[in-house]
């Protein structure tokens, strides 16, 4: 696979990730809009199942995990409910698995505590679409470094064509013992400095 199709293949993951999420947070607000409409617990998948286009597959009725689209997984939930078992206890997708876990975990604890459901969703929609929010605004803020690191990253190989177009031997350079001191200590630095410049900016995009 050449470069471009990995860059192609990583925007289209990157794009169908984005849609998952939005979709999985559209989920959790219509839930929250149905049960504050008065439906009951019992009645909320298969309705919120019929809002969602049904993919191709047609997984088994013991299959736990789907995994295929949000039409499939609200009816296995319904199926779960019906027999008394985890909420999404072994949904991993589509989208994020930590996705269904955080949902999972919220219906829970709303039925522990007696809290109000409709709520306590709409909060997890709100704290979800903060957190997108800050992901792209951290992705804007470290475009501008992430150019800056990979310029800087090939001036050394520039800095060697500028030096053979003014005249400057290379060959000279690669057969004395002082070029090679010279070459071997500026690689080390130039990879050092990829390595730093990657962890500082690995550091500054976590939430």
């Amino acid at each position: 696979m050449n470069p471009f199709e990995k860059m192609i293949n990583f925007i289209t993951a990157k794009r169908r990730a984005a849609q998952h999420h939005a979709e999985f947070i559209r989920v959790i607000r219509q839930a929250a809009a149905l049960l504050s409409a008065g439906r009951a617990l019992s009645q909320l998948w298969p309705e919120l199942a019929q809002a969602h286009k049904s993919c191709a597959r047609k997984p088994a009725p013991e299959d736990a995990d789907p995994g295929c689209c949000v039409h499939h997984v609200l009816n296995r939930q319904h199926a779960a409910s019906l027999l008394n078992q985890p909420y999404f206890g072994q949904i991993t997708g589509p989208g994020q698995a930590r996705d269904w876990q955080q949902l999972a975990a919220t219906l829970t604890l709303a039925r522990h505590t007696g809290m109000s459901l409709s709520q306590v969703l709409y909060r997890l929609a709100d704290a979800l679409e903060a957190g997108e929010d800050a992901q792209q605004a951290r992705d804007a803020a470290s475009a501008g470094p992430k150019s800056t690191a990979n310029l800087l990253a090939w001036l050394p190989v520039a800095g060697l064509g500028l030096a053979h177009m003014l005249g400057a031997s290379l060959s000279q350079l690669l057969t004395s013992g002082t070029g090679w001191v010279l070459v071997l200590s500026g690689a080390a630095l130039a990879v050092l400095g990829r390595i730093w410049t990657r962890r500082m900016m690995s550091t500054a995009e976590e939430p």
